[in-house]
């Protein structure tokens, strides 16, 4: 049953003060001739192309850039936006973002109590640091009208599912977002490693019914075209992952940009596909090894094992773009590490060291304030500091849970 918020109970009062916040950032872009959501647009315009069978890859809709890189199932979804005037639908896309920041912000906070930090008590100013440290990727996601923000919640949404033995439910969920975005694929393997058989096959059940839908309204021939036309956009988009000079900054915030220029071009490695997916390998292989470290002690200590479940499910989301070429809104896939860090700075530190590890790696990962840091934000991109931020958010948030460090009250 829907409810009312209140400002007495928790946690709507940050619900009501980041809707008013949204709601002025609307009519602020509108005044300002800024609401272009330009990678809604594309959204949209795919699915206008494809109701009146027009081609749907390797064309721009909207801007010149504006080329549809996602599944026939994803232009499809949108079909509806279609049949509503731009301005209209652009400002439901906008409320589905702010719905989908406000109500993944609760459930990280939410699991994050519940199974990482020994049922502590809510406060509001962790709530609020977390959204202002992901405020600078939220903004772009809302200028741009992405689908970021919705993915994560959905994804959320589903562990919920998970761990209420919801198998079919969450299955769903996982597969509609791998269809959107491949790239979660990487969820697969640890659904296996932890025995999420049946969750898995509705996963895999879900994507191939994603992948064959259109094939109802399109034709079977006219389908096979556009999968095999979205394989090659995939493949043209990720081609190259290792930024190693030039004004294009692409690939800057990529774990394999960040080695490549800090020790690989040092020793002679040219960045190189091959490159690219050795350091991809060892990233699958530490991951694998940690999640098999968590296994053993779970049986060996008698733990529960949702509580490293939910680590290692938050802890590859956030994985998810650096080890891919994206921009920088998507690492807002990020915010429940960024909240788990902050739940051990407040309402005191964890340990006293904590801040002055902690604080730099926050501004790092959110601290593009172009206004603020002038051309400084320049040298920012440059040197990749987003996605360095992002890759030492990981490190950290791994330390703090294997050391089993808990903020204090």
């Amino acid at each position: 049953m829907l409810r009312l918020p209140s400002w007495h109970r928790f946690p709507d009062r940050f619900t009501i003060v980041f809707s008013g916040i949204a709601l002025l950032l609307f009519l602020v872009e509108h005044v300002n001739g800024r609401a272009w959501m330009n990678d809604f647009r594309v959204y949209y315009g795919a699915a206008d192309a494809l109701i009146h069978g027009e081609p749907l890859y390797g064309v721009a809709h909207g801007l010149g850039s504006g080329v549809f890189k996602y599944a026939p199932f994803m232009a499809l979804l949108f079909v509806p936006f279609a049949l509503l005037p731009y301005p209209v639908a652009a400002a439901v896309q906008f409320g589905l973002i702010v719905w989908a920041f406000l109500a993944a912000v609760v459930s990280i906070d939410r699991s994050l109590r519940k199974y990482l930090l020994a049922e502590r008590a809510p406060l509001y100013t962790p709530l609020f640091i977390t959204a202002l440290v992901v405020v600078v990727h939220l903004h772009r996601e809302l200028h741009l009208g992405n689908i970021n923000m919705i993915l994560l919640a959905l994804l959320l949404l589903a562990f919920e599912r998970l761990l209420q033995g919801r198998s079919v439910a969450a299955g769903v969920l996982l597969g509609v977002v791998i269809l959107a975005k491949p790239h979660f694929l990487v969820l697969v393997p640890l659904l296996l490693l932890r025995s999420r058989f049946r969750a898995l096959a509705v996963v895999l059940l879900t994507f191939l019914f994603g992948v064959l839908v259109p094939a109802l309204f399109l034709g079977s021939t006219a389908n096979i075209e556009l999968l095999g036309d979205w394989s090659g956009q995939m493949a043209s988009h990720n081609a190259a992952l290792i930024y190693s000079g030039g004004s294009g900054y692409e690939a800057v915030n990529t774990v394999y940009s960040f080695l490549h220029r800090a020790v690989l071009s040092r020793i002679g490695m040219k960045g190189s596909s091959l490159e690219a997916y050795v350091i991809l390998a060892c990233v699958a292989i530490i991951f694998g090894s940690f999640v098999l470290w968590n296994l053993w002690r779970e049986r060996r200590e008698r733990q529960p094992s949702d509580r490293s479940f939910l680590f290692e499910f938050l802890l590859l989301i956030a994985l998810v773009p650096s080890i891919t070429l994206t921009d920088t809104e998507h690492f807002l896939l990020s915010m429940p590490l960024v909240a788990y860090v902050v739940l051990h700075l407040l309402p005191k530190p964890a340990t006293r060291w904590l801040p002055w590890v902690a604080v730099p790696v926050l501004f790092a990962y959110g601290g593009n304030w172009e206004d603020a840091l002038g051309p400084l934000s320049d040298q920012y991109i440059h040197y990749g500091i987003l996605g360095i931020g992002n890759i030492v958010l990981l490190l950290l948030s791994a330390w703090l849970f294997d050391r089993r460090i808990e903020p204090k009250a």
